[in-house]
């Protein structure tokens, strides 16, 4: 079988390699432009980076969490008690929490996502939801609606249906777009869209201001959890993988995830190192002939020139000293007629006007240099060495 051409191989190489990384990066890597959204890192249209710099510029305590939410209630503490309080001296402000869910999640996927919250609201503390996925309805899907602080714009059909009207904090006649939601006998705020402030309202003020009331309207302090985006610190990576080495990363990573990045490596190393698939072949640099490249070369450009008089010239000159070597009389030029005498010696030597050859008179056009030529080829023809007669 018949291997392929050194670049056709590595272009073919070239090719797997990227085709496996695409799938690595397309099958086995997290979905990192979907978790961004509702993150205040985030500066896309889906981001709340601009509603975050807007509470930093009024002056609102407000952080970006990036551990486990479990770690955040161990580091709070205990909910606040007057009995408590009064004997230990002790008494723990509550917090608000704000969550922006990276999309719409239904009711109890969001249960699945946010495991503590009964802890959460259990300990006092203030939760506030956003993206919690209602069913659609016949709204329209971009409406403008009347809250405490302004005109909110809404862009999405989905609205709660409640009955308890004193629960509603935003809602138009399709149903309810913020509330108030049970759980553990607390309650805490849901809206029904993760965009309620992302940075495409940032022309709409009141989007800002309203969820701004939301979050730290009560004076707390606010926490975002930026923990669900994907972004941890450097204690809670080293948490979740068992520590910073990377026999902890191998040990924790899928074998099908190992094996793809081990085949990417393998196959980018082999196309960087233009290494082959099988048995080394060297390849032998063609031989240059200067000397024959050179009189090709020359004999082109005299032929293009009719010039015939230079090769005549130089062909007759060559075959002289041929023949002076053949009848053993040296390589140094010599009189004509001293070559005809030798010439004329041997007797196997047909009877032949050297002089006519070797020096002809000015041939013009191709025919006569063929037929100057053929004569110069019978000087070293066998048929010539026995020429009829002489037998």
């Amino acid at each position: 079988m018949r291997s392929l051409p050194v670049n056709r191989r590595t272009g073919v190489l070239g090719l797997l390699a990227l085709a496996l990384l695409l799938g690595v990066m397309l099958f086995g890597a997290p979905a990192t432009s979907h978790l961004e959204s509702g993150s205040t890192w985030h500066r896309g249209p889906a981001g709340y980076s601009a509603w975050y710099e807007s509470l930093e510029q009024q002056g609102i305590t407000v952080e970006r969490w990036q551990r486990p939410v479990e770690t955040l209630l161990e580091q709070l503490g205990e909910p606040e008690d007057t009995t408590v309080t009064l004997i230990q001296n002790r008494a723990v402000t509550p917090e608000t929490l704000l969550v922006v869910l990276p999309g719409f999640i239904g009711q109890g996927d969001v249960s699945n996502l946010l495991p503590w919250m009964p802890q959460w609201v259990e300990a006092g503390h203030r939760l506030v939801v956003l993206g919690v996925k209602a069913a659609a309805t016949a709204a329209p899907f971009s409406q403008v609606l009347d809250s405490p602080v302004g005109s909110v714009k809404i862009d999405t059909r989905r609205r709660e249906k409640m009955v308890v009207a004193e629960d509603t904090i935003l809602r138009d006649e399709y149903g309810v777009v913020v509330f108030e939601m049970q759980l553990a006998g607390k309650e805490f705020t849901v809206a029904v869209t993760p965009h309620l402030a992302a940075n495409a309202y940032q022309n709409q003020p009141d989007n800002f201001a309203f969820l701004t009331e939301l979050v730290a309207g009560s004076g707390e302090r606010v926490w975002v959890d930026e923990y669900l985006h994907g972004y941890r610190d450097q204690d809670a990576i080293a948490a979740e993988v068992g520590g910073d080495s990377w026999l902890n990363y191998l040990a924790s990573t899928p074998l099908l995830i190992l094996v793809a990045q081990a085949l990417a490596v393998t196959l980018v190393a082999l196309v960087a190192l233009n290494r082959r698939l099988g048995q080394r072949r060297t390849l032998h640099p063609p031989a240059v002939d200067n000397s024959r490249a050179y009189i090709q070369a020359m004999a082109g450009v005299l032929h293009r020139a009719g010039s015939h008089d230079m090769v005549v010239q130089t062909l007759g000159q060559a075959e002289q000293i041929q023949l002076q070597k053949k009848l053993g009389l040296g390589s140094a030029p010599l009189p004509i007629d001293r070559l005809q005498a030798a010439w004329e010696q041997q007797a196997s030597r047909p009877n032949l006007d050297l002089a006519a050859i070797l020096n002809p008179p000015a041939l013009t056009g191709e025919r006569p240099l063929r037929e100057w030529l053929k004569q110069l080829q019978s000087l070293h023809s066998p048929t010539q060495e026995t020429p009829a007669g002489h037998e």
